[in-house]
């Protein structure tokens, strides 16, 4: 055999090695540093540098139910009501089609078949998601903690105390309250704030903090300044979403990039059940109900990841739409910033932050949890985050309720609304 025939068949040798890595990828497969490439277009650049550096192993999986079915029974009687009822202004706002006016009192998602065609698209995945979060849930109560990582392992802990509560139209002019307040670390605990949000951008909404070491509260615009890191991590508040502004609709621009296939992060292939309390005046969907955990890389023996991964998830092939929002604030800190929402269940998924100058700055990935009760009547999706900024090469993640000593009521009947008002806030705050 002559050395050019040789080196012939060397190279298409290494083409056949290549393609077979950069093949697609099945149930049962392991991904890591070793066959990496085979993520490569599946999900963000920063994923796949995870896992070729090493910090994150993925199990590929299948669920064995659909999750577009599990929504609460409101989206479900609502939804072909709702298609095409409503429209997203100038303002970034959504508008009866009907009444011309700014809509209120609405019922499930408010878009629950957007179209793709339409330049608002991206505006429309945000309101489910912001309708997902405190809408369609009922009313809310719950405990659960932040935490925050470095290479070396577990650095802190904020334990927060959240309820929200959906409020009437007719009378309130406000469309939802949220009362948040920290009771760890001590040098913490009471630090909260009381916010009543308006649905249109344009309306104004109202925060009022209070801090112990201050024994006054304080009245404030509810709208956050959504690029800056608080509470000393890394993470923003609009850093919650795959979205821009969350709190200033009308100060963002969306565009839609397009539709690809995805790998999904799943705690499991099944959905976990969950249960009414004795006196069904809400369901339990946290720790303290289900006994739950989920645990971080640092508390995962044999894990060689980074710290702040969660290790126990399977990551499941689907579709996601992927947008990009830009603020159009001068002072934000984040450029255009890249989001990918899963399709049929409108859950974020990714979200790529850049700097103002395009650079890399931080990633995020959520892992959707599906639960149902027993009887199959309630089903429900729900996420949990991980966020990490890359320039510190530090993360934060998430949990939710599902950790040892937290809680999350859904569908709450028996809320005290009296917690809402200013005296209520203090009072729960002490």
């Amino acid at each position: 055999m002559t050395k050019a025939r040789l080196f012939t068949i060397t190279i298409l040798m290494f083409g056949l090695l290549v393609q077979s890595v950069q093949a697609d990828v099945a149930p049962g497969d392991v991904i890591d540093k070793s066959n990496y490439q085979k993520i490569k277009d599946l999900v963000p650049d920063y994923i796949v540098t995870w896992v070729k550096n090493g910090d994150m192993t993925m199990k590929i999986g299948k669920l064995n139910f659909d999750p577009k079915e599990f929504w609460p029974q409101e989206v479900k009687d609502n939804w072909k009501a709702n298609i095409g009822r409503y429209k997203i202004d100038e303002n970034n706002g959504i508008i009866d089609v009907k009444t011309g006016k700014p809509a209120r009192g609405i019922k499930g998602l408010p878009f629950p078949k957007p179209d793709v065609k339409d330049p608002k698209f991206p505006v429309m995945l945000m309101y489910n998601n912001i309708f997902e979060e405190y809408f369609i849930q009922g009313n809310v109560r719950g405990k659960a903690p932040w935490l925050s990582c470095s290479r070396k392992g577990f650095e802190k802990k904020l334990l927060l105390e959240n309820y929200s509560l959906i409020l009437d139209p007719a009378k309130s002019k406000q469309d939802y309250a949220q009362l948040s307040v920290f009771r760890e670390p001590f040098s913490m605990a009471g630090t909260g704030t009381l916010v009543l949000y308006p649905l249109y951008p344009l309306v104004n909404g109202v925060r009022f903090a209070w801090a112990p070491q201050l024994r006054r509260v304080k009245r404030l615009s509810h709208r956050l300044s959504g690029s800056d890191v608080h509470f000393g991590f890394d993470a923003a508040p609009d850093d919650t979403w795959a979205g821009g502004p969350k709190t200033s609709f009308e100060e963002a621009r969306y565009k839609f990039l397009g539709e690809k296939d995805a790998l999904i992060p799943y705690f499991s292939k099944d959905p976990r059940m969950v249960h009414w309390n004795k006196k069904r005046t809400w369901i339990g969907i946290g720790n303290a109900s289900t006994g739950h955990v989920v645990k971080a890389g640092y508390e995962t023996p044999g894990w060689t990841g980074a710290p702040w991964h969660i290790p126990d998830i399977i990551w499941v092939k689907s579709k996601v739409y992927v947008i990009e929002s830009t603020s159009i604030l001068p002072n934000y800190a984040y450029g255009p910033c890249q989001g990918w929402i899963e399709k049929g269940t409108f859950k974020h998924v990714y979200k790529r932050n850049v700097d103002r100058s395009g650079k890399l700055w931080k990633g995020s990935y959520w892992v959707i949890e599906a639960i149902e009760t027993p009887d199959g009547k309630f089903r429900m999706t729900s996420g949990n985050q991980v966020c990490v900024n890359i320039r510190r090469d530090h993360g934060e993640l998430y949990p939710g309720p599902c950790r040892k000593g937290c809680y999350r009521q859904v569908m709450v009947q028996d809320m005290n609304e009296k917690l809402f008002t200013r005296a209520g806030f203090i009072k729960f705050s002490k």
